[in-house]
């Protein structure tokens, strides 16, 4: 009997091109037997090399074979039989990727269908608060609100990680509890008692995606379509966007160097509901919310019944002095202060997941509202996050990356001070990842414009504002960018601004 000839054709070496840049092996090996295979070079009931031989022709580990050959056997590419080696299927698993590109239908009339729905009422005609498509890769020089990822201790994550994917620890792969995993939750209110002087009980926190996350959730469950709540201006603009999309009435609230004016707030909107505030570094300004106007807005809380928010976005970074404590530490501040915290600043972005201290009274209500919105948050980076609090990695990063943001703060002023001239003014920078600079020669768009076309990056301050009106300045970030690539930065600012890029 003769050989059928797919038999034949597959037993000769296989001609596969070259991985692309970057690309592993086994990514590689899959991709292409699987093109190969929709493509009919290795047609229905062939027979494929064997992992040694197409290891040896290849140069890779046989392992590395075995792993492509497994993925495509789990997803009906091929098939193996004992004795008859491994053959393509001859039922391929998805027949339309054969088909070629499906025919454009061409539509008699225009859809009836418009999303028109309040929250694309309230903010559809604003621009995105966050980037969608995020470059990938490090960001360019001089991108805000942006850690270093590459001084996280990735290889002690990975060893954490492996910890809690042993068979004996599956649970964790499991359901979780709504409000986070106990641990983790023990671990933030034992950092936030040391860290932050705010004594509150592992019951009061919840686990989340985002500190985005929390404040719609505090928006849903306090504050009706049209009642009052006041929004540092400038401010984040990720909460006006919330604000607006929730049909909240925002009264923008003015600052000073002592932080938000509550005296102006409570003459606009005394019956306000919620308050958002950073009062440990005003975002993005960057001053702390003095103790005078801090017992100010706690009195308004609890006359009027409503809640502060308080957003401690970055208070770890402080390079100059110890932290300023937090509003929830202050006395009468448990039943109406909400403290949110993000480990995205402080480890990295990725890593999605934030906190918040919760007065008792909304302790229930938000935890059933977040279940409902998303569940939980990811249990087993919680796991691993709360080892890494647990076992003194967490402080001990920290502490290292606020000495090493301490220097590229002073690098960056250096090198303004060295090709800014005339061009940018920067102020003593102790505090946070970024900064805001203040233009002398451009105005924001045209610095802006001229900043983009070089392939920098900063935020015109005007993106912050509401009804202020300030200075030209730049959001300028250092935190990111080790000090050569803060001089080599500055001097392509400069070259941009000059008009020589």
């Amino acid at each position: 009997m003769t050989e059928a000839p797919t038999t034949r054709s597959s037993r000769r070496a296989l001609a596969l091109g070259a991985p692309a840049p970057g690309e592993t092996l086994q990514r590689w090996l899959y991709r292409s037997l699987r093109q190969a295979i929709l493509d009919g070079r290795l047609g229905e009931g062939a027979l494929l090399p064997g992992t040694r031989a197409l290891a040896q022709q290849y140069a890779m580990a046989r392992g590395t074979v075995q792993l492509a050959y497994d993925q495509l056997l789990s997803e009906g590419y091929l098939q193996a039989l004992r004795g008859s080696g491994t053959r393509v299927s001859r039922v391929l698993p998805d027949a339309s990727l054969q088909a070629g590109p499906a025919p454009v239908r061409v539509l008699e009339e225009p859809s009836r269908f418009q999303p028109g729905g309040p929250w694309l009422r309230n903010v559809g005609d604003q621009p995105p608060a966050f980037p969608l498509r995020p470059g990938s890769g490090l960001p360019p020089a001089f991108h805000p609100h942006r850690c270093d990822v590459r001084g996280f201790p990735i290889d002690l994550w990975r060893r954490l990680h492996g910890r809690h994917l042993r068979a004996s620890k599956l649970a964790i792969l499991s359901e979780n509890e709504a409000a986070g995993l106990a641990p983790l939750r023990a671990a933030i209110a034992r950092h936030l008692d040391l860290a932050r002087g705010v004594a509150v009980s592992p019951d009061q926190i919840v686990i989340l995606g985002s500190v985005q996350q929390a404040l719609d959730i505090c928006l849903r469950l306090l504050v009706a379509p049209g009642e009052a709540v006041w929004m540092e201006d400038p401010g984040y603009p990720g909460a006006r966007q919330a604000m607006h999309a929730h049909g909240a009435r925002v009264v923008d609230v003015a600052l000073d160097e002592d932080g938000m004016r509550v005296h102006e707030a409570l003459a606009a909107a005394p019956d306000a509901r919620l308050a958002y505030v950073t009062p440990a570094r005003q975002a993005p300004l960057g001053m702390a919310l003095s103790p005078e106007r801090r017992l100010a807005l706690l009195h308004w809380a609890r006359e009027r019944g409503a809640i502060v928010f308080e957003d401690d976005y970055d208070s770890e970074y402080r390079f100059a002095a110890k932290p300023v404590p937090a509003l929830r530490s202050m006395e009468g501040a448990e039943s109406h202060v909400v403290l949110a915290g993000t480990f995205s600043k402080l480890l990295f972005p990725a890593i999605r997941l934030a906190f918040v201290a919760l007065p008792w009274q909304l302790v229930d209500p938000f935890t059933r509202a977040a279940s409902l919105a998303a569940r939980n948050a990811n249990a087993l980076s919680q796991a691993v996050l709360a080892d890494f609090i647990d076992d003194g990695h967490f402080d001990r990063h920290v502490r290292r990356m606020r000495r090493v943001y301490a220097g590229r703060a002073a690098a960056f002023e250096a090198a303004a001070h060295a090709h800014w001239q005339g061009l940018i003014a920067v102020p003593p920078v102790t505090a946070g990842l970024d900064v805001v600079t203040r233009l002398l020669a451009h105005e924001e768009r045209d610095a802006w414009q001229r900043l983009t076309a070089a392939g920098l990056t900063a935020f015109p301050l005007e993106r912050y504002c509401a009804q202020a009106r300030l200075a030209p300045s730049l959001v300028m970030g250092f935190a990111a960018f080790d000090e050569a690539q803060i001089d080599a930065g500055a001097k392509a600012v400069a070259a941009a601004l000059r008009g020589r890029h």
